[in-house]
């Protein structure tokens, strides 16, 4: 199985929640998973209301929780699930939600992890890792940080995705 960890800020959309979503990121998105055919598991704060949406059927008040829904119905896309929720929130809690995700996932042969951030405390994910964000240069000669999935981001996924790593991935939870 590959499997596809998903944060949402500032990889389908601008990193802000209220960002606007931005069809080509799921156009993107949709590239990887028609290449690769990964599972999508969402890691983005998001996890919280989309999961509560899909579990109370596809009910809800929050608008945006029905926008991102919209979209993965647009572009043909299925969640199908989320790593479990630590003590902590945010990217520094990430790391370890995706090792206990993956830890009692004997059949995951290899994964990516889409984000706009990076994991410096966790080594072992670099080569699972694509980030989500590029250095720009303005008109007025400023770098900026542009942070949503690029085509470049599409074919590095694709390629880690699309590359056997069982035996890495089983090397990380062996005593």
């Amino acid at each position: 199985m590959k499997v596809l960890f998903l944060d949402i800020d500032g990889v389908l959309k601008e990193e802000s929640y209220k960002a606007a979503f931005q069809d080509e990121c799921f156009a993107r998105l949709k590239r990887i998973i028609d290449a690769t055919d990964a599972q999508i598991i969402l890691t983005s704060s998001w996890r919280v209301n989309y999961w509560k949406f899909v579990e109370d059927g596809f009910q809800t008040e929050n608008e945006d929780v029905l926008r991102l829904h919209e979209y993965f119905e647009k572009y043909g896309l299925k969640v199908s699930g989320r790593t479990d929720l630590t003590r902590r929130s945010g990217p520094d809690s990430r790391p370890s939600e995706i090792r206990n995700w993956l830890a009692d996932k004997p059949d995951v042969d290899t994964f990516c992890i889409l984000d706009d951030d990076d994991f410096y405390r966790w080594k072992w994910l670099s080569q699972f890792l694509v980030v989500t964000r590029v250095k720009t240069i303005d008109e007025d000669r400023y770098s900026i940080w542009k942070r949503t999935l690029s085509d470049a981001d599409v074919e590095r996924a694709i390629r880690i995705l699309n590359t056997d790593n069982k035996a890495l991935v089983e090397e990380q939870f062996t005593p």
